[in-house]
């Protein structure tokens, strides 16, 4: 869902990389050492590299809806085998993710409920497989599930917590709606429209939550991506292979190297990162986009606020979100944005009055963007955390709008220095 107020900004031209391009691949992870189990996403929508070709599969299509699946391919990383027991707690969940880069804005497009895996059947083909039967992962062996059992996702992603890799099971609620549907990677047909769409890039990402991986603290390398186009709006084409190890918003910095992106650790929990473009209109104004991703964090982000000087003005001020669907308990209903003299804070509803409010919680990517009078300094941006704990917010240092502080030695005010 989205929301706009007062457009006036024109629309920056950003260079990036030509949708031909394949972005390297890099699994330079694998050399290191490690403890424990280490589930990974070895291939996100199947096997072939190189973007020669995509498991990821249409299913049905209703009310300007379409779903999809992709297919997924983990390896355990560590030197333990890893937990693997189907129809319980002590085994992976699967999520499935799109992003778009368009006309600048990187922004989160579509949300899956989780596969509940079962039986690894420790393939060769991402390390030196020690296989196991199938209650188990091995070390150094694969485990794939292609598009169709992805497909079967039955798993709320509001009944995992991703920074321990706990859930009850069995789940408290199921998918809701057609067979077609329910569960499945959803899309807003105009979002993937290439005539609606042009020169806009997609990004599937593939995330593995293991409870075991987790315990032995794993759980920051579990998320994997891979570039994708839309041939049409039922027909997906891949354009890279697997970038093993990144979650899908550091793709928008390849495509952009003015984009800051830099993780942030929230207190002795999860995972978040926030990428920062600001675009000069070179009309006196700038366009400031923010997105806020939260890989594995279960305390989740409920505000963000920016604090704004006397002689900061702002327009156009916009929040995106992703849709939750097939009956899932998360509220979708926007963030509130509120401006005052020294600060713009956007906000879900708190969690004592709503604990299911729409937070920007674990495997999902919220965006706020304004245009500002002002040119970018780096200031203290604050991240509200969403669920109590013993901090309240994180703070991380970004570019946002500040009045610029003049020269003393500038007496006539032409940005020279007097002598």
């Amino acid at each position: 869902m989205k929301y706009h107020i007062i457009f006036i900004a024109t629309t920056a031209i950003v260079a990036i990389i030509g949708v031909g391009s394949t972005i390297a691949n890099d699994r330079s992870g694998s050399g290191r050492e490690l403890r424990g189990p280490d589930v990974v996403t070895w291939y996100t929508g199947g096997y072939a590299s190189g973007g020669s070709g995509l498991d990821m599969d249409m299913y049905g299509t209703e009310g300007g809806i379409r779903s999809f699946a992709f297919g997924t391919t983990s390896c355990n990383f560590g030197d333990v085998v890893a937990d693997w027991y189907g129809g319980t707690n002590r085994v992976p969940v699967i999520a499935q993710t799109c992003y778009r880069l368009k006309d600048g804005r990187f922004e989160q497009i579509a949300t899956a409920w989780l596969k509940h895996s079962f039986c690894a059947v420790s393939e060769p083909g991402c390390g030196n497989c020690q296989a196991t039967n199938c209650d188990t992962l091995g070390i150094g062996c694969a485990d794939t599930y292609w598009a169709g059992l992805n497909a079967d996702a039955v798993a709320p992603r509001s009944a995992i917590n991703a920074f321990t890799g706990y859930y009850d099971y069995p789940f408290s609620i199921s998918p809701t709606g057609s067979g077609s549907m329910k569960g499945k990677l959803q899309f807003n047909i105009d979002d993937i429209d290439p005539e609606l769409n042009v020169d806009a890039k997609y990004f599937i990402e593939a995330q593995y939550v293991s409870p075991d991986d987790a315990e032995w603290g794993n759980q920051d390398n579990n998320a994997s991506y891979r570039m994708i186009r839309w041939v049409t709006s039922e027909n997906p084409n891949a354009m890279s292979s697997t970038q093993v190890l990144k979650p899908a918003i550091l793709a928008w910095e390849i495509f952009d190297n003015e984009v800051d992106i830099r993780s942030i650790r929230v207190p002795e929990e999860g995972k978040l990162h926030m990428g920062v473009r600001v675009y000069d209109n070179e009309d006196g104004t700038w366009r400031y986009e923010y997105a806020i991703h939260n890989l594995n964090s279960d305390r989740s982000i409920g505000s963000f606020s920016i604090p704004l000087g006397d002689c900061v003005e702002i327009t156009d001020i916009g929040f995106h979100d992703v849709n939750n669907h097939s009956g899932e308990i998360i509220d979708g209903t926007d963030w509130s944005v509120s401006v005052s003299q020294n600060e713009i804070v956007w906000n879900t509803e708190l969690y004592e009055n709503n604990e299911w409010a729409n937070a920007i919680r674990w495997g999902s990517m919220y965006n706020f963007y304004f245009v500002a009078n002002q040119p970018p300094s780096d200031v203290s941006l604050t991240l509200g955390l969403f669920k109590p704990g013993a901090e309240p917010t994180v703070e991380h240092i970004a570019a946002a709008p500040a009045c610029q502080v003049p020269c003393e030695a500038d007496a006539d005010g032409s940005g020279s220095v007097g002598i």
